[in-house]
């Protein structure tokens, strides 16, 4: 990883790697976020990383593939390896990276320059994945914090506390010279065992084996590329970094998905004591939230399955394809794709319950608000009656006598007061009536 081309005096092309070292890195998700999903933040890959004649693509499709945030070399004698330690190996260099991804994660790559065997790289490789190691007596999340502190960047954390490092990692074995395949099949499996090569899942990336100087290799967690160029090395890097953060995006997105399910149907169930504006409210905020999460499965996941279309290399476009078919990335898509598609009908389902029930009670209120206004008209003409009876020239009115006398004039106020309370009763059965009704529906889309 130079941003210093190589010796290629008089070459049309550029030679194979030099380094004297083996190179292991691992690249780790981190639960860190930029503020801006869309845009990733950090410097040009071509900062840090030489990508030879491919830099050009890179440069223009800068905003869709990762960016360095922060690089820290680190003193090999700070570092220390639980597995590793026992070995003969010599740890010449360390390096700390951290990416940021369009729609994804901070992704921390660790790379550490190793003189020893091939073989006695397994040891290391499995303390890299389950991180037992420490860089300056720190934790390699600790570590990877700090730079990222350091790093000036507005950052999110989705899991609200200090940033961890996930489980969506992938590693990378760079060597200098060709290796056997039972070597090979040795590394990516992280066992010195033997394998029946017709039960494994190792692909090999047709052209990065096209010469017989060089070759390569991808498994579902560990990649080795043996006597490579260097800016192909450095473009396998940046492709596995973009798958990692896919994976791991993808992975926040199936959760997401799942938790609005559970939410609508709690939603479903609550009927009878969330208000309806309330409820309202919480089904527009998951309407919302099923949007950013197909969103960011369409940038963040589904656009990181093809490099072609921006770097038009064999090379890179051909191992990029090997990774992202072996970490079965296309499958968790078509099955996340799958959930959020269920997770929006059964919301669409709740709101045309809601709009039902709305609709329902909107009916019921107005033929309640009709009867409540042929109430008070029955009242009133009652009353008019009443009126009109005793200041009219009638000979069934007594002068002599009180309006109030009950007694003369009973036969009339009771006709008056059975229409009063025929209409009482007309309004209250209605009120009793749309309540049962209101009650009837909501335990029927309970059960359902």
């Amino acid at each position: 990883m130079s941003a210093t081309p190589p010796a290629a005096a008089g070459l049309p092309f550029d030679p194979i790697v030099a380094r004297p070292s083996h190179r292991l890195s691992i690249v780790i998700a981190t639960s860190a976020e930029t503020a801006d999903l869309l845009r990733a933040d950090g410097q040009l890959p071509e900062t840090y990383l030489r990508l030879g004649r491919l830099a050009g693509f890179y440069r223009d499709a800068d905003n869709q593939l990762p960016r360095v945030l922060a690089v820290r070399d680190l003193d090999p004698a700070t570092l220390a390896f639980r597995r590793g330690a026992g070995t003969a190996a010599t740890i010449r260099a360390g390096r700390l990276w951290l990416f940021d991804v369009q729609a994804g994660p901070v992704v921390a790559v660790l790379s550490v320059d190793l003189d020893c065997d091939p073989l006695a790289l397994i040891p290391f490789l499995e303390d890299l994945y389950y991180d037992d190691l420490t860089v300056d007596s720190n934790t390699l999340d600790v570590a990877a914090a700090d730079l990222l502190d350091g790093a000036n960047a507005t950052v999110r954390q989705t899991g609200g506390g200090p940033l961890e490092l996930t489980s969506q990692r992938h590693q990378m074995v760079f060597t200098s010279a060709t290796l056997p395949e039972d070597t090979i099949q040795r590394l990516i499996y992280r066992a010195d065992l033997d394998a029946n090569p017709e039960y494994s899942s190792i692909q090999y990336p047709a052209e990065l084996n096209r010469r017989p100087t060089s070759g390569a290799a991808v498994g579902a967690y560990v990649s080795v590329l043996a006597a490579q160029q260097d800016y192909i090395e450095n473009c396998a890097l940046l492709s596995a970094v973009q798958v990692v953060a896919a994976s791991c995006k993808i992975r926040s997105v199936r959760f997401a998905a799942y938790e609005t399910l559970l939410r609508v149907r709690e939603l479903g169930t609550a009927r009878t004591t969330m208000t309806t504006p309330t409820r309202r409210a919480e089904l527009a905020r998951l309407h919302e939230k099923l949007a950013e999460q197909e969103l960011a499965l369409t940038f963040g996941v589904e656009a990181a399955c093809e490099i072609g279309i921006l770097i038009p290399a064999l090379r890179v476009e051909n191992f990029h394809r090997q990774l992202v078919a072996c970490t079965g990335l296309r499958d968790s898509i078509a099955t996340v794709s799958t959930m959020l598609a269920r997770a929006t009908s059964v919301l669409a389902a709740e709101e045309a319950s809601q709009t039902s029930l709305d609709a329902q009670r909107r009916d019921l209120r107005r033929l309640r608000y009709g009867v409540a206004i042929g109430l008070l008209s029955t009242i009133a003409v009652p009353i008019g009656i009443i009126l009109g009876f005793f200041g009219g020239n009638y000979t069934q009115v007594d002068g002599d006598r009180s309006m109030f006398d009950w007694s003369h004039y009973h036969d009339m106020y009771l006709a008056v007061l059975g229409m009063i309370l025929a209409a009482g009763a007309v309004f209250a059965v209605l009120l009793l009536a749309e309540r049962y009704q209101i009650r009837r529906t909501t335990r029927s889309e309970n059960r359902n």
